[in-house]
């Protein structure tokens, strides 16, 4: 008599219920991870069209000073002189950075020193050497006269000088005199302050928010 073998129940992996279990797991899981990243994605923000919302400055007044955006008052710049901090002695240095503190303990209000390299001014110099050329009547020294023409125009073209500048500002015109006042008294030793031409600060802040470009203008 022939055994019969028992055939006992068995779970494929490609049953359709098993099939239908992992399909729907997929699809909720699909569905929380677009939920969440719906939650977290923000709107992209609208770029600013113009640059000139941008920049806190507004415009120039007639005094040269600065009006700033909205409620920001108005900014004022000046160049600071500066000076070779190793040849004075050491009582010279200690008193000016006894000034220099006195400053800084004494004024108040917001400031901002900054040092930018301009290109260096040689029109003066320019200017004699060709006045000599156009003047000179003796070839060799016309030769000397040339070569120092050249060296001039090169020191123009790829130098510049490091520079300091003071930011200043106040809530009005009136305040910002004053403190462009306060600021020449405290300095005025250690640090002279030297007035901007209009041309000159409109290129210092074109340098500023432009600083990889070169300057065609020399204030």
């Amino acid at each position: 008599m022939k055994n019969k073998k028992k055939h006992h129940p068995s779970f494929k992996e490609n049953s359709p219920e098993k099939m239908a279990l992992f399909d729907e797991r997929k699809t909720a899981e699909k569905k929380k991870k677009q939920i969440s990243l719906k939650a977290n994605k923000k709107k992209r923000e609208v770029a600013i069209p113009t640059i000139a919302e941008i920049l806190p400055i507004q415009d120039m007044t007639e005094e040269g000073s600065f009006h700033l955006q909205g409620e920001m008052g108005y900014m004022d710049v000046m160049q600071l002189q500066s000076k070779d901090i190793y040849s004075p002695s050491t009582q010279e240095t200690e008193y000016d950075i006894m000034k220099m503190a006195k400053f800084f303990q004494s004024y108040a209000p917001d400031i901002k020193i900054v040092s930018m390299n301009f290109p260096v001014n040689m029109k003066k110099q320019l200017d004699a050497i060709n006045y000599k050329i156009a003047q000179n009547k003796a070839p060799l020294y016309e030769r000397f006269l040339i070569r120092k023409r050249e060296e001039l125009q090169f020191l123009e073209a790829y130098r510049t000088n490091r520079e300091f500048y003071l930011f200043i500002y106040a809530t009005s015109l009136k305040q910002l005199a004053e403190y462009r006042n306060n600021c020449r008294r405290y300095l005025g030793r250690v640090a002279p302050i030297m007035e901007l031409t209009d041309e000159k600060k409109l290129d210092l802040l074109y340098k500023f928010y432009n600083q990889n470009s070169k300057l065609e203008k020399r204030g």
